[in-house]
């Protein structure tokens, strides 16, 4: 079950438009302009088919905006579909452990042209342009773990299409910058794939006027404010242990260990700094101190680190960092 879909009650006569979810499988969901919670169990998903036979559960007149209805009190009135406008996803999906390949996902009832471009230190490039259809995904491009931080901005850039009666939405511009802390906390299931990602909405604000502080998905920036609404981040140990063993790496498969050992040393970095720590200790050991080397570096340039030493010897040798956060 994904935002958009199209669910009824098991135990009510109502059906609706799944818009977020809540915590202990409380699901929210549009019913006729309102919103309202269920459990997850109590709902099932309307097909396609069904709706395209029988039309709405109900018999009175669905309608979905409320400007329409004035329109239409002087002729017969028609039934409407039960449109979902709203489902637009970024996903990544692991092609190996090292490359993940990037999609746009559809999860709406309505066409989306997009053009997907990328942006690095104020020059940009496009990379993919398209027409999706409803319930659909596309492939647009294929990045690696290994080069994560270097990845540039993505700039998406969408309209929205409805063959009938519907919001005239306004063309959707997002930019988006990953960082580790909330990339790697957003895996799901991939909305219309049967497979596991690192999943983003697009539309969230694009259909509607969304309270910042309620918008958590970390990454989404309006093209007027430019501005990352960070996700809320566990706090994370004040002793983080970076052997491979410990993160369940294979230790033999060389840089590929490396750059998860790093990333997940960046994510911990990040949550350490958002949940506003004092201090974090990165247990890295000894090995090649490729990745001591690497750690400290980044430490080194790091804004919100005040200083970084090799943590006491007599409890770790000399096989950990200790990093003082401003």
């Amino acid at each position: 079950m994904n935002i958009g879909d199209k669910v009824r009650s098991l135990h009510d006569n109502m059906d609706g438009i799944v818009v977020g979810f809540k915590k202990n499988n409380i699901v929210e969901v549009e019913v006729d302009g309102f919103r309202m919670d269920f459990m997850e169990g109590d709902l099932a998903i309307v097909s396609q088919v069904e709706t395209d036979e029988f039309g709405s559960v109900e018999e009175e007149e669905r309608v979905v905006i409320p400007s329409l209805k004035k329109k239409q009190h002087s002729r017969p009135k028609a039934a409407l579909p039960l449109i979902s406008e709203r489902g637009l996803f970024i996903a990544f999906v692991h092609q190996n452990d090292q490359i993940l390949d990037v999609y746009i996902c559809n999860n709406s009832d309505l066409t989306i042209p997009f053009v997907l471009g990328t942006e690095r230190k104020g020059e940009y490039k496009g990379v993919h342009t398209a027409v999706l259809n409803s319930r659909t995904q596309l492939k647009v491009d294929q990045v690696t773990l290994q080069n994560f931080e270097e990845w540039p901005a993505y700039v998406f850039q969408s309209l929205f299409f409805y063959a009938g009666p519907s919001v005239n939405h306004e063309p959707l511009v997002k930019k988006l910058r990953f960082k580790a802390s909330t990339f790697f906390n957003n895996k799901k299931e991939v909305p219309g794939m049967s497979a596991d990602g690192y999943v983003f909405q697009l539309d969230v604000k694009a259909l509607e006027a969304v309270d910042a502080d309620k918008l958590k998905d970390g990454i989404l920036e309006s093209k007027s404010h430019q501005t990352a609404v960070e996700k809320v981040v566990q706090k994370p140990n004040s002793e983080i242990d970076l052997h491979a063993e410990a993160l369940g790496l294979d230790p033999n498969m060389g840089n590929t260990t490396l750059s998860m050992q790093i990333l997940h040393f960046e994510k911990e970095l990040d949550a350490a700094i958002v949940n506003g720590m004092d201090h974090i200790t990165f247990i890295h050991g000894i090995g090649s101190g490729k990745l001591k080397t690497e750690i400290q570096k980044r430490l080194s340039k790091h804004a919100d680190v005040e200083y970084y030493e090799d943590a006491r010897k007599e409890k770790f040798g000399y096989g950990a960092t200790y990093a003082k956060l401003k």
